[in-house]
């Protein structure tokens, strides 16, 4: 995954890929209000950009494939990522180096299908 500085432009095209709640959700944010409030929040970004890149990159191989509509419906769909108990989104909340690496993997194999 290419995680390079997020922008607010990063953060709009997530929310345009997949929606408010779920890009909250991912982001770690408790609800879409403080999701709002860590928007205007730079040092909250440091926190949060990460996760909202690895969604983004998500949606983007989803959209290559052409099946963007079905993006949001996958990362909530537990298992998905060949994790038992765990959404590919729950993952990207709470992940790691390798778990962006996994979903993202599984989001290209899903897409192949």
């Amino acid at each position: 995954m290419t995680v390079g500085v997020l922008s607010t432009s990063g953060i709009d095209r997530c929310v345009a890929l997949l929606g408010e709640e779920l890009t909250a959700y991912i982001a770690g944010a408790a609800s879409v209000g403080e999701f709002h409030r860590w928007r205007t929040d730079r040092v909250r970004w440091s926190q949060f950009a990460v996760r909202i890149q690895g969604a983004v990159e998500v949606a983007d191989t989803f959209a290559r494939a052409n099946r963007l509509g079905a993006a949001a419906g996958w990362l909530r769909e537990v298992g998905a990522a060949g994790v038992a108990g765990r959404s590919p989104a729950r993952l990207l909340r709470e992940a790691t180096g390798d778990t962006f690496k996994r979903v993202l993997d599984s989001a290209e194999r899903f897409t192949r299908r």
